[in-house]
């Protein structure tokens, strides 16, 4: 065995415990919170899937949740081990897990004129659209708008609702959340998954985040043989959810 080599698997067993009585792994994880996804009371779909992947006995899991562009800027700089929700294609400076966690649709609150007429996501074409800050829809969605991104969604629900801009890219629960705060009567029309991407769970581009990565793949394959992961997904999506 040449030493590269050796060392290198030396690491590996210096960061994976192999044994109960060896003292828990710290990780720090960072995420936005999202219904059903990651509450703020500790559950969710991708919570429970960390749980299961990385035991109390084994690992030492600090979550904090901030807005998504906080996450992408401590993921960017190394400041964080793990970060969750990621698109495909995503330029976040870090390395993807092998499979996607799940297959996202993102919904849309139009104006009532907007909705009437809706065809698709083409209709957004040389339209005024707006979306959460770091979410960053106009480089996955291949049609030609007029993008803004905010950090407050109650205002952009505020400017469709008065039909100052033409829709917000969100999520029906937090925009129906969200629709007790808007300053007028709710006006906007929500319309249920119009753009589809694949999910990952994103680690740091580091050794440790490397390691990290290759405990979490064979977990979560395993946690997708066994049927794990789907049961766990329909819990909180519902009954007939399909993950992919």
């Amino acid at each position: 065995m040449n030493r590269p080599i050796k060392c290198f698997l030396l690491l590996c067993l210096s960061w994976f415990p192999l044994q109960s009585t060896s003292a828990p792994q710290t990780i720090h994880i960072v995420t936005e919170s999202w219904l059903g996804y990651t509450n703020e009371d500790g559950s969710g779909f991708y919570f429970d899937v960390l749980k299961q992947i990385f035991p109390d006995e084994n690992w030492q899991v600090e979550i904090d949740i901030a807005p998504f562009s906080r996450v992408r800027y401590l993921l960017n700089h190394e400041r964080a081990d793990m970060a969750l929700g990621f698109y495909a294609g995503d330029t976040t400076k870090a390395i993807y897990s092998d499979q996607p966690i799940e297959v996202d649709s993102a919904d849309i609150a139009l104006t009532p004129e907007m909705a009437k007429n809706w065809d698709g996501i083409e209709s957004l074409s040389f339209k005024k659209v707006q979306a959460m800050l770091k979410y960053r829809y106009d480089e996955f969605i291949d049609v030609p708008m007029y993008y803004g991104e905010s950090s407050s969604l109650v205002e952009m629900l505020d400017r469709v609702n008065r039909g100052h801009i033409d829709a917000v890219l969100d999520y029906k629960p937090s925009m129906l959340a969200k629709a007790a705060e808007l300053s007028e009567p709710r006006q906007f029309v929500i319309i249920e998954n119009v753009f589809r991407t694949e999910i990952y769970f994103a680690f740091a581009l580091n050794e440790k985040g490397k390691l990290l990565k290759a405990h979490f793949d064979i977990e979560l394959q395993k946690m997708s043989d066994s049927g794990e992961l789907d049961r766990l997904f329909r819990q909180y999506v519902g009954p007939d959810a399909n993950r992919l």
